[in-house]
């Protein structure tokens, strides 16, 4: 059996190689992130979420109200194509003829899972039409979306309520 002995040399890089390797090892436990940086970073998103959350809410409660304009523009445009086809004669059977015969709302849309509706046909030159958020329509709960048209005068519909992105009314 032969030993073999390693020279000067061999023996001083052997011995960097493992002062590295043991310093490397301590690098690899220290990356990462402190408790600290973890707890910043935290805030950080705390304080963008409420910022955001409302604007976010208020945007939905936008395209929520959304659904109630169309379907009283629409309901406004149908007033409007009654009267011009027909006059107020037209006009007042277009509001009996598109419900049921005991609806006290004829002309006016359908209640949605959101809103309900109803129509002031009092003056026969001007219909309104106003949705009103139900309670399952969160933010909108009792907030309304109104509709008028003047059909005598053109047909410009005109649009307030206090819903969310409405102006108010009167």
């Amino acid at each position: 059996m032969t030993t073999t002995t390693l020279r000067p040399q061999l023996k001083t890089a052997l011995m960097r190689q493992l002062g590295q390797s043991s310093s490397r090892k301590k690098n690899l436990l220290q990356k990462g992130f402190t408790l600290v940086e973890l707890m910043i970073v935290i805030v950080i998103v705390g304080i963008l979420s409420a910022v955001a959350l409302p604007n976010f809410l208020n945007q939905t409660g936008k395209a929520k109200a959304s659904e109630a304009k169309t379907l009283t523009a629409s309901a406004a445009k149908e007033a409007q194509v009654a009267w011009t086809e027909g006059g107020p004669d037209l006009l007042a059977e277009w509001k009996v003829t598109k419900g049921t015969a005991d609806s006290p709302n004829a002309g006016c849309p359908a209640e949605t899972d959101l809103f309900t509706f109803a129509c002031d046909d009092t003056d026969i030159n001007a219909v309104t039409i106003e949705a009103t958020g139900k309670p399952d329509s969160g933010s909108l709960d009792g907030l309304t979306v109104q509709a008028t048209v003047d059909v005598e005068n053109g047909g410009k519909i005109g649009y307030c309520g206090t819903a969310p992105g409405m102006t108010a009314c009167g």
